[in-house]
């Protein structure tokens, strides 16, 4: 499987390997797990800026802040993780009897569905999204071209 559709909770973009892919904003949720995992970096993030492509070390992941974590009763972010990333745990470290989200990192897109359902802020999404990005002056005057024409039709829909 391509590595672009192992990383997509919502299974949004469909095309093959050296294709031109197509994105079906029905099922899209504007997670950014495509951008950081397209070659070309030729996927926009909602704000229309361009995202950075990184290698699979790189790639974000779900960091819990387990003292704000209120655990058991809550597992929001468990419920709502596509690829069943995160789990309710009681490590050794943590004295709440309820336990706390745990993620495995090797199942963890970076999708940040858990970060912003966490009322708690307990979760985050590291890097932060500003880092996942591509500033204006590292983009070629024809990607910049590219980049105001998305836009624009962006601003169409």
């Amino acid at each position: 499987m391509h590595r672009l559709h192992q990383a997509l909770p919502t299974k949004a973009i469909s095309g093959g390997r050296d294709e031109l892919h197509f994105i079906d904003p029905t099922l899209c949720i504007d997670c950014g797990a495509c951008g950081v995992v397209c070659p070309p970096e030729a996927i926009l993030d909602t704000t229309g800026e361009v995202c950075r492509f990184l290698k699979k070390y790189q790639w974000p992941k779900a960091v819990v802040a387990e003292d704000e974590c209120t655990g058991s009763g809550c597992e929001l972010c468990i419920s709502i993780c596509p690829f069943n990333a995160l789990s309710l745990e009681h490590p050794e470290r943590i004295a709440d009897f309820f336990g706390v989200s745990m993620v495995d990192e090797r199942k963890c897109t970076g999708c940040r569905l858990c970060e912003d359902i966490c009322g708690w802020g307990a979760i985050q999404i590291l890097p932060l999204r500003g880092e996942l990005l591509k500033t204006p002056n590292e983009l070629t005057e024809e990607k910049r071209s590219l980049v105001r024409k998305a836009k624009a039709c962006q601003m169409d829909w």
